[in-house]
């Protein structure tokens, strides 16, 4: 039998932060085995790579990067384990063909990680896709700088957006006990700033309780003493409603910041994507936040070139953003994805066509995120610091209308800055993205 503890074990997670989650409940599961962890590829001897489908480039990133890791079998390389979601959902096109790969799991395999890796060095290619048993722990080995972290309070999906493979892949919509989440949470450590995501997080609840438990979710989260300060991502706009409202408002830990994935604006498009609300409903929702939080930075994500998306209808999307004056936004090209209803909708639209209107709307969002950040120049902000950018020479953070990665930045000097402090900063500058400025003492040397 092959001794499993003595092997060297690392990992590369692609995807969404939700995957990221998935990855750092292994790497507990591995360590937690007594099996060391390293970031070395010259020493790694097993190498998971946990993989996102969601998109065509998704898929061709996670086994471009499988099959360059294979070279490394030249020295301690000695098995490839694909996790996640490309085997999940395409496990029949690529176990023959991508060979390079020794073991296969899915989304809900994790337990039987080493079952499979044993029968590995046998000899054997495994497939265990469908057939392992899921890893049910609320440990995790944190792979975000040290004051964040990612907590996924649901997995799976209740919609059917005719655009994605989701709850092909993650199946139905499966919230998580809420005594499971607060020892999760409170097992993180301190934090500057706990991310609550799900693919829907404003459904939670529902299938498991018999009513929507978001915000008491969130209210109990805010009362864990390890918790400075909550963000809420991916929250559907037909599910915000009076007491998630209300519990953003008036609950000082959450920050006044949402991301709602939007993904149009006109209506006829956002029905043929199954997606509930109107461009009308949309924007009295986001007039009804401003009125009652009116700080609150809203962020949200758009698909140019649907099926059939007319040169009108991208630029009434282009009026939308001008009239919703979103703080934050990302706009992607319409991918036509095996097995959804949308790829066989007729008036397919040319790739260059999609480009082109997603650089159109960036050039929108980028003069409305210019205007955003210009009215903070001479004010004084609270912005957490990341760390430093050594190429800039300075110390880097976020304010609160900022979530890690996908976001802008505050770039500042100080005399001073420790890694999930808060520092009170005077902005001098703005870009259409970032923000610059400094501290009171450095500036008053």
């Amino acid at each position: 039998m092959i001794d499993l503890k003595s092997k060297i074990y690392g990992m590369v997670s692609f995807g969404c932060d939700k995957n990221r989650v998935d990855s750092e409940k292994l790497l507990a599961f591995i360590k937690g085995a007594g099996c060391r962890v390293s970031n070395d590829m010259d020493e790694v001897q097993v190498l998971i790579v946990n993989t996102c489908s969601f998109l065509c480039s998704a898929r061709k990133e996670s086994i471009d990067a499988i099959i360059d890791f294979d070279s490394y079998r030249s020295s301690a390389l000695e098995k490839i384990v694909v996790t996640g979601c490309l085997p999940q959902k395409f496990i029949g096109e690529v176990f023959e063909p991508l060979r390079e790969a020794d073991v296969f799991l899915g989304t809900d395999d994790y337990a039987s990680f080493f079952e499979a890796l044993e029968e590995s060095y046998t000899g054997k290619r495994v497939n265990l896709v469908g057939q392992g048993k899921s890893l049910v722990s609320q440990e995790r080995e944190l792979t975000t700088d040290y004051h964040y972290a990612y907590l996924k309070i649901a997995d799976g999906c209740y919609h059917h957006c005719t655009y994605c493979l989701i709850p092909k892949i993650r199946g139905k919509y499966v919230s998580y006990p809420v005594e499971d989440l607060l020892k999760e949470a409170e097992s993180l450590g301190t934090l500057a700033e706990l991310i609550v995501v799900a693919q829907d997080t404003t459904r939670y609840g529902e299938e498991l309780y018999g009513e929507n438990k978001f915000a008491e979710l969130l209210h109990k989260l805010s009362m864990l003493d390890n918790i400075q300060s909550i963000r809420l991502l991916y929250c559907y706009p037909d599910a915000i409603d009076d007491k998630l409202i209300a519990e953003i408002r008036d609950n000082p830990k959450i920050l006044k910041y949402i991301d709602i994935p939007l993904q149009h604006s006109e209506s006829r498009v956002l029905k043929l994507m199954n997606r509930k609300g109107t461009r009308e409903e949309y924007l009295a929702l986001i007039d009804r936040l401003r009125r009652e939080i009116p700080s609150i930075a809203i962020r949200s994500t758009f698909i140019a070139g649907f099926p059939s998306e007319t040169e009108e209808e991208s630029l009434a999307m282009q009026d939308f953003l001008r009239r919703a004056k979103l703080v934050n936004c990302g706009f992607f090209a319409y991918s036509k994805e095996p097995d959804t209803g949308a790829a066989r909708m007729k008036g397919q639209i040319p790739y260059a066509v999609k480009k082109k209107r997603v650089r159109a709307l960036y050039a929108v969002q980028k003069e409305i995120s210019k205007e955003f950040l210009r009215g903070f120049v001479g004010k004084t902000i609270e912005v957490i610091c990341d760390g430093i950018d050594y190429d800039k020479n300075c110390f880097v953070g976020r304010g609160y209308f900022s979530a890690p990665d996908i976001d802008g930045k505050v770039y500042f000097h100080a005399n001073e800055g420790v890694q999930g402090e808060r520092y009170m900063v005077k902005i001098t500058k703005s870009d259409s993205y970032d923000l610059y400025g400094c501290t009171e003492d450095y500036e008053n040397e």
